[in-house]
């Protein structure tokens, strides 16, 4: 049995993603009838054939444009370590990444203080996990968010993959410490504002860099190709606890269903009806002036643009009140997501839709094979991107604005990694005044691990050695030979 290289793990492919989750997502639904759906998430299929076909299309689209990009790309014989950075980048990324935590700390300290101004006690914190759970619950709306301070927690995504990537190339307990702080500090939002994705969208990059540089070992090989057998079962139980006290404690006065029914049931029913309201936005959400807006959502939500309301205003209407009357007449609140597969679709048509699929496939394929390298540009941005690929079938997490903060910030890092990395190959290139290249230019020191303090050795005093006899100076010769005078 051979170990992959570091950089190259099988399930990290796109194309193998993709070929598992869109067929497990949408194949399930064509044999699900009205009846079913009704009865199990309250809503009226709305998934034709046709519209079935055109999801599954669409993911297999993705799929195709990345495995072409990937099987065009000569293969780079390994390099002598994965990330491949050097001093420099290495520096550049420590700083930023300290930059990084704390301005997530801060948006912490933001949410904590805009609770504590609208009147949040403990005792609604506890009545989360009562009888009513969130669903009678008040603190998610107790707990408005800060425009463009709050936002700044959502730089815990950037900061986890950099520390992930320098622990990797300096082997420091700090990388570890701040992963632990953001992964900690996303676990209450996660739980008491219902942002299950609070969590995913911090963990899962930092697994893919931590299990990608581990797999250049044998034994780190073998059980990063195993990943995926413990990860379904952990992500299953993950999603089962929260939705304990997001939800069960309400079903479970109200229903018959014993917690396994009903963590099973509410798991493909994020999916399931994510696939229903996407054909319900493709049949329903087509006037004429509509701008796109499921592909671009980031933009029009981003601080400032979306308190000018500049969307409404272009496309005569607001789409998030647009999206809740065609759920309200047409499917249920509860399950609000709406599929990432479909999103295109709304936007541009099929054929147009098809096109975005294409060269979304294309970005993908370019930046694995970039990750699979090690170079920057590749190991700071794709392991963001795979979450929006295992996401795909439930929503089009890419350009939402949970992500696009961290995204900006890791794509001006690569750029700068990339282009300082290219200046210095240029100026070893040119010739010196004696005809030799020009030295490379003298390493940075990266924050890591102290070194230990050199034990003193003492050193033992030099033998001692008697002084010469002092000679008088009536004794010696004066100079030219003869006495001196008297």
């Amino acid at each position: 049995m051979t170990t992959p290289r570091a950089g190259a793990v099988w399930w990290q492919s796109p194309v193998t993603v993709l070929v598992l989750v869109v067929p497990a997502a949408v194949v399930p639904a064509w044999f699900l009838g009205d009846e079913e759906f009704l009865l199990l998430w309250r809503t009226p299929r709305s998934l034709t054939p046709d519209i079935l076909l055109m999801l599954l299309a669409g993911g297999l689209t993705v799929a195709l444009a990345a495995a072409a990009v990937l099987a065009a790309a000569p293969r780079r014989p390994p390099g002598p370590r994965w990330p491949d950075l050097d001093d420099r980048q290495a520096a550049l990324l420590s700083r930023w990444n300290s930059a990084l935590l704390g301005l997530t700390v801060l948006g912490y300290v933001a949410y904590v203080r805009s609770a504590l101004g609208a009147g949040v006690t403990l005792a609604d914190v506890t009545a989360v996990f009562g009888s009513g759970g969130l669903y009678t619950g008040t603190l998610k709306d107790a707990v408005p968010p800060v425009a463009g301070v709050t936002t700044l927690t959502q730089f815990g995504i950037a900061t986890g993959v950099l520390s992930a990537v320098l622990l990797l190339r300096t082997g420091s307990r700090r990388y570890v410490v701040a992963m632990a702080a953001v992964v900690l500090l996303a676990v209450p939002r996660a739980l008491l504002l219902t942002e299950r994705l609070a969590i995913l969208e911090v963990v899962v990059p930092i697994v893919v860099v931590l299990t990608a540089g581990v797999a250049g070992s044998r034994r780190g090989g073998r059980l990063v190709a195993v990943v995926p057998l413990a990860a379904v079962p952990v992500v299953a139980a993950l999603f089962a606890s929260f939705e304990y006290s997001r939800s069960w404690v309400w079903f479970r006065e109200h229903t018959d269903w014993t917690f396994l029914e009903f963590s099973v049931l509410r798991l493909a029913g994020y999916y399931v009806t994510a696939l229903n309201n996407g054909a319900l936005q493709i049949l329903h959400n087509d006037h004429p002036a509509r701008w796109p807006y499921e592909t671009v959502s980031g933009l029009w939500t981003a601080p400032g643009i979306e308190q000018s309301q500049m969307y409404p205003r272009l496309s005569g209407r607001s789409q998030e009140e647009r999206y809740l009357e065609i759920l309200q007449t047409h499917g249920w609140e509860e399950f609000n997501n709406s599929s990432g597969l479909a999103a295109p679709f709304v936007d541009y048509g099929v054929v147009g839709g098809l096109v975005f699929m294409a060269v979304v496939g294309v970005v993908l394929g370019l930046l694995h094979r970039s990750f699979r390298d090690g170079r920057p540009s590749g190991v700071l941005l794709y392991p963001v991107l795979f979450l929006g690929i295992i996401e795909l079938p439930r929503l089009l997490a890419w350009p939402a604005g949970r992500l696009l903060p961290s995204l900006a910030v890791l794509v001006v890092l690569a750029l700068v990694a990339r282009r300082g990395r290219a200046q210095r190959a240029r100026l070893c290139a040119v010739p010196a005044a004696g005809g030799r290249p020009a030295p490379p230019p003298p390493p940075v020191p990266v924050p890591g691990p102290r070194a230990a303090p050199v034990p003193r050795v003492p050193v033992p005093p030099a033998p001692h050695r008697p002084r010469p006899p002092v000679v008088a100076a009536d004794d010696v010769e004066h100079q030219g030979g003869s006495a001196p005078p008297p």
